[in-house]
């Protein structure tokens, strides 16, 4: 069945369309970088009007990038606020919120492709830097109480944002070939960072 054809010409609500075009958006960025994307291409992949990818993506293809920038970033985001709760000891509430980016990250390629890749530089730039900032706070508040020191300032935000770039590393190699295993990158994550977070917390 072809995108344009079956389900995907029935009336949904306005927020399932708008994820519907989301998607398609995603994937044609992903794969075609955003210059070079058409709406039209968005259009074919979404299996939708023209149209109705202005109406669902904000108007402009720039208003639609910004979408899909700040839904992917929300999804690492509430993935790991999510992932990182009650657990038995810090080692391994960590260990639950990197597994939960690195699972995000190689489930969603395109996701991490538009949002560290396709949009890092240009004008874009300052909304990929918000987003960013948003996980490294929420990183930083996880490992606040842990390390027995600020989640702001000179406190913990740095070692979260050390924790961010390595984590972003590891997923930019799983994405050129590396290993897809959300468990295999977050041991290695943690292998190279929990020592050291444990002599922060002596």
């Amino acid at each position: 069945m072809t995108p344009s054809t079956g389900t995907s010409r029935r009336r949904l609500p306005p927020e399932q369309r708008e994820e519907q075009v989301l998607d398609a958006a995603v994937r044609v960025f992903s794969r075609t970088g955003f210059h070079d994307a058409s709406m039209d291409a968005v259009a074919t992949e979404a299996g939708v009007s023209k149209p109705m990818v202005y109406t669902h993506g904000g108007g402009s293809k720039d208003e639609l990038l910004r979408r899909c920038i700040r839904r992917e970033a929300a999804r690492l985001l509430d993935s790991v606020s999510g992932a990182a709760g009650p657990a038995a000891g810090a080692e391994q509430r960590l260990r639950h919120g990197v597994r939960a980016f690195f699972r995000t990250v190689t489930t969603h390629r395109d996701g991490w492709s538009v949002l560290y890749r396709q949009a890092r530089t240009g004008a874009f730039a300052d909304e990929v830097h918000e987003a960013r900032s948003r996980i490294v706070d929420r990183v930083a508040e996880l490992l606040a109480a842990e390390l027995g020191v600020p989640g702001t300032g000179a406190g913990a935000t740095p070692v979260a944002a050390a924790l961010v770039g390595a984590a972003e590393g590891l997923a930019d190699w799983s994405a050129a070939g590396g290993t897809d295993d959300p468990d295999e990158l977050a041991d290695l994550l943690l292998a190279l960072l929990w020592p050291g977070l444990e002599r922060l917390r002596g």
